[in-house]
């Protein structure tokens, strides 16, 4: 998910990047858009740590509820 809005954001940047011909322009680029391309990328970062960790959680999960139900039919 966050790929693709880093990808779409990204190019929406560079188009605009390429047609600042001011220093009111560049202040744009400077102070909004490239913050809000580096608060996706911490968003990507950090979903896909998430994403890793659940997946983590869930294995240990089954891992435990596998250790459980051998216990049991002991």
């Amino acid at each position: 998910m966050f790929d693709d809005v880093f990808g779409m954001t990204g190019q929406c940047v560079e188009t605009f990047r390429n047609g600042v011909k001011d220093s009111f322009g560049a202040s744009i680029v400077a102070d909004v858009l490239d913050p809000i391309c580096n608060e996706i990328g911490l968003l990507r970062s950090f979903n896909e740590e998430f994403q890793r960790q659940s997946m983590n959680i869930e294995r240990v999960l089954q891992e435990a509820r596998s250790f459980h139900f051998k216990e049991r039919s002991k």
